[in-house]
């Protein structure tokens, strides 16, 4: 697989902007599409693209063109408008389902259309003070273009991917994480004194064991706060469970959330459709299996923290500000 030679931009709507800007305020990077109906330039753009290829978001902004953003390109697919909202809810751009389908018939399509999308991975928004402000020569050549490449061997691809790479590296942690957004941070600015504690207590409860699989082994174990927290009032076993790595992932995610049933009882997995959809049967099996929960009930989940993971996390990628439990 060849490396990058060249980076793409997109003209991205007003609209397009801030739901993304949103998204990665609050909830940090994200996977994300961008799409069309109907138009060869950017069929034919994205169909040469290797995998990696930097994607920048381009606006105008008082009469100047400037990078607002960007993301890491990942493939290019053709997908119905409701898979695609499946997939990737508002990072399509669009608020609802309703909204989004409203923007393919505006481009003249319909539900039963084949959309052409790009998909990415590892968005970045800049701040108002990062925004990088293209050169005034490229003006002209910009606004009669809403999708082109730049060679990385000529002088202005090699500029912009190097501005824009030096701009994206305050967003980047000192270990190469993405930017996690607000709610992660509002959630760990007081936790480190209580994580080592608040993780050896959850284990013990769980018997050291996922809570959904059943599985032991140590390595592949990791604790999921159901609810953020945001100071220490928090760090109590029943805002924790053990998970599997991967399950740990889904529920972070919003693929997966709890549920109690039987009056409080027995708490279940329950797993959004989107997974049968876009990853197959495998994970479909759980939805519904019973969880195994320590044998002290205080330490089970909460059943407020449990609700509220059902109505911020569960599928957060359908609406804006959706949050993610950490």
């Amino acid at each position: 697989m060849h490396k990058p030679k060249s980076l793409m931009m997109w003209r991205a709507s007003d609209k397009n902007c801030d739901i993304l800007s949103a998204e990665y305020l609050l909830g940090g990077s994200h996977n994300a599409s961008l799409w069309a109906l109907g138009d060869e330039t950017f069929d034919r753009e994205c169909s040469s693209l290797s995998p990696g290829t930097l994607i920048l978001l381009f606006k105008e902004e008082s009469d100047r063109y400037c990078i607002t953003g960007g993301a890491y390109f990942l493939g290019w697919r053709f997908f119905k408008p409701k898979k695609a909202w499946q997939l990737y809810g508002v990072h399509n751009g669009a608020y609802n389902y309703e909204d989004f389908v409203n923007d393919v018939a505006a481009r003249g399509g319909n539900e039963d259309s084949d959309l052409s999308m790009a998909l990415l991975s590892h968005t970045f928004i800049f701040d108002q003070g990062d925004i990088v402000h293209i050169p005034e020569e490229l003006n002209q050549f910009m606004s009669e273009r809403n999708v082109f490449t730049l060679p990385l061997d000529e002088p202005t691809g090699r500029y912009l991917h190097k501005l824009v790479l030096e701009r994206r590296d305050n967003y980047i942690s000192p270990d190469g994480d993405d930017w996690h957004g607000l709610y992660y941070a509002a959630s760990h600015r007081n936790s480190k004194t209580y994580v080592a504690e608040f993780q050896a207590r959850v284990l013990n409860a769980y018997n050291f064991r996922c809570a959904i699989s059943g599985v032991r082994a140590r390595p592949v174990l990791l604790i999921a706060h159901i609810q953020p927290f945001y100071d220490n009032k928090f760090q109590n076993s029943s805002n924790g469970v053990v998970l599997r790595s991967d399950l740990y992932l889904l529920f972070k995610r919003g693929y997966i959330t709890f549920e109690y049933v039987d009056k409080g009882q027995r708490l279940i997995t329950r797993v959004s459709e989107t997974v049968r959809e876009a990853y197959g049967e495998d994970y479909m099996e759980l939805n519904g299996r019973e969880l195994f929960l320590p044998e002290d009930k205080s330490a089970w989940p909460e059943p407020r923290y449990v609700l509220w993971h059902n109505k911020n996390c569960y599928e957060n990628w359908l609406r804006v500000g959706g949050t993610h439990s950490w």
